[in-house]
């Protein structure tokens, strides 16, 4: 596990200063964030598909971040995402505490290569430093997916409390 943290982080790391900041087509929707008017929300959770404007965020509100991957005709990935995703106190933890980016591979195959992706659904906390906090590889239910959200939430806030 401490290995796989280490070759994500550094893939991140690689991903976020080969890639610009903000692209010009996310600008409005940055811009929306930082007002009081409430952005479309994919699937109801993920602000962002692009890792870069969610770490811009996560920069700007000192939230982690919680990527999910998916691939196309995924039947895991479309279960997760309307029964854990789906489930309220996972949606509620996930809106209000974390920066949430949609990766699909098929959009975005540069970054779930540069990630390491190996299996599908996949679920990335990434504290706002680009340490990765946590890896839920494959299909969890509601229950066990908020306990680990809850968990890495928890010791990113220790860490910022240094």
């Amino acid at each position: 596990m401490r290995n796989a943290s280490v070759c994500l982080f550094a893939a991140l790391a690689i991903y976020l200063s080969a890639t610009p900041t903000l692209r010009a087509e996310e600008a409005p929707h940055a811009a929306a964030l930082t007002t009081s008017a409430k952005p479309l929300l994919r699937h109801g959770i993920f602000r962002f598909t692009s890792y870069p404007a969610a770490w811009t965020a996560a920069q700007e509100s000192n939230r982690p971040i919680l990527l999910y991957a998916t691939a196309p005709n995924c039947p895991h990935c479309v279960r997760m995402i309307k029964e854990t995703y789906g489930a309220a106190s996972v949606k509620q933890l996930a809106v209000e505490s974390f920066e949430t980016v949609y990766v699909d591979r098929a959009e975005q195959p540069e970054l779930a290569a540069k990630l390491k992706i190996r299996y599908f659904p996949s679920t990335i906390i990434v504290a706002p430093n680009n340490e990765v906090l946590d890896v839920v590889e494959g299909y969890v239910d509601a229950a066990a997916l908020k306990q680990r959200m809850q968990t890495s939430f928890a010791a990113h806030e220790r860490s910022t409390r240094k």
